[in-house]
């Protein structure tokens, strides 16, 4: 094979790998993103996602709620109702602090000062939702906060499986 196109199609792989957007996959450490679910009770659960960087606010709530669905219907409920929700901003702080600096400089015919301030790093924003889901019998057919677990799913499964909002 000649190398003269081996090497741009690694390259366009790579790329492709990475703009294949936030994954609808378990959370591999507390600190990642994707979902996690717990169960609290016989019928309740804890079921969150958190995106990366620079994933909506949108999609992360979207797909918790897919992994509600997904977390019903794997124990044989239909539906499932959300009795509280939350989705959370979480900002990481990096870089250097704050830093002044003095200086001089010279050039003929003129000489001078000067004093800077820079508050240095950067900050980055990702979003977590959690929500307590119910589950069974005691869910009622229809009502606030009650969703077919098979049709969420259906409705959402092309977002999720893009990984985009």
């Amino acid at each position: 094979m000649n190398t003269k196109f081996l090497y741009p199609l690694i390259g366009c792989v790579l790329l492709a790998g990475c703009a294949s957007g936030p994954a609808y996959r378990p959370a591999a450490q507390p600190d990642d993103y994707g979902y996690r679910d717990t169960l609290l009770t016989s019928d309740r659960y804890r079921v969150s996602f958190a995106g990366d960087y620079g994933t909506a606010r949108e999609t992360v709530e979207n797909f918790a709620l897919f992994r509600a669905a997904d977390v019903a219907l794997a124990h044989g409920a239909s539906r499932f109702r959300i009795n509280s929700r939350e989705t959370s901003p979480v900002t990481s702080n990096s870089g250097g602090g704050p830093s002044t600096s003095i200086g001089y400089g010279w050039g003929y015919p003129f000489w001078g000062t000067g004093i800077g301030y820079s508050t240095g790093g950067y900050s980055r924003t990702r979003y977590e939702t959690v929500l307590e889901i119910q589950i069974g019998p005691s869910v009622p057919e229809s009502g606030p906060e009650v969703y077919d677990a098979v049709e969420l799913k259906r409705n959402l499964s092309a977002e999720v499986a893009a990984g985009t909002g």
